[in-house]
């Protein structure tokens, strides 16, 4: 049975729902960079890393390529990070709605 786009669309999202993976992007957008230097930069474990990465690979967010004895991962496609900045863009735009109504009060 054929995978609709909304499926993919879906996974795609609930991959995207977690801060750790969302940081994780972020910092792949100024350059590719390995485990370790994920890791020094976000002040977290390799395993925690490792675990986010596998999710953003299954979704194909980001690849993994090897060099030499490291693995060096990048964003699979650079609109990916044109999406998290309309997305920021968006519920900034909302925290502001919703702060000038709670100002009208």
């Amino acid at each position: 049975m054929e995978r609709s786009l909304f499926d993919i669309q879906a996974e795609f999202c609930r991959a995207m729902g977690n801060a750790t993976r969302l940081q994780i992007l972020h910092i792949l957008r100024e350059r590719p960079m390995t485990v370790s230097e994920i890791m020094a930069k976000l002040e977290l474990n390799q395993s925690m890393i490792s675990r986010q990465l596998s999710v953003l690979r299954s979704v194909n967010v980001v690849v993994g390529e090897q060099h030499g004895n490291e693995r060096v991962y990048h964003l699979a496609n650079e609109k990916i990070g044109e999406v998290c900045d309309l997305v920021r863009v968006v519920l900034v735009e909302e925290m502001h709605k919703q702060s000038d109504a709670l100002d009208g009060l």
